[in-house]
């Protein structure tokens, strides 16, 4: 399997759990972000291998942005990814690259494992961020 990959942008849906929130780097639609605690909490590209605290995700970017701008953060209910294609009934989790958005089979020894939610279609995440603390062995 492969991260998901060519997102154009993120829709939200009726039940989408969204938190404004300024962002300390670029940020595209899709991608997967922490809250920099270092940085006045701003959003910054989450990593499962950079360090515990880019391993702690906040959610995923609805609207791109740039350093020092805000944007929309989805933390909780369902998007839609546009441009890409999940696999219905895969979970999904934060990914070594920053931002990315990969299923549990690309998870790697000594990942931090951090869980974003399962797809419900093929263009739908339903989001059940769990931030497990647990390093993939």
């Amino acid at each position: 399997m492969t991260a998901l990959a060519s997102i154009t942008a993120v829709r939200p849906t009726s039940n989408t759990v969204v938190e404004l929130m300024q962002y300390g780097a670029t940020i595209s639609a899709g991608q997967v972000v922490y809250a920099d605690s270092s940085d006045s909490n701003k959003a910054k590209l989450a990593d499962n291998n950079a360090s515990a605290a880019t391993a702690v995700v906040k959610g995923i970017a609805v609207t791109p942005g740039v350093s020092g701008g805000y944007g929309y953060v989805a933390t909780g209910g369902s998007i839609i990814l546009v441009g890409t294609t999940a696999a219905v009934g895969k979970t999904y989790y934060l990914g070594a690259t920053a931002g990315e958005i990969i299923p549990e089979a690309d998870l790697a020894t000594g990942n931090s494992v951090s869980r974003l939610g399962v797809a419900s279609s093929t263009t739908q995440i339903d989001l059940d961020i769990n931030n497990t603390a647990v390093t993939y062995a």
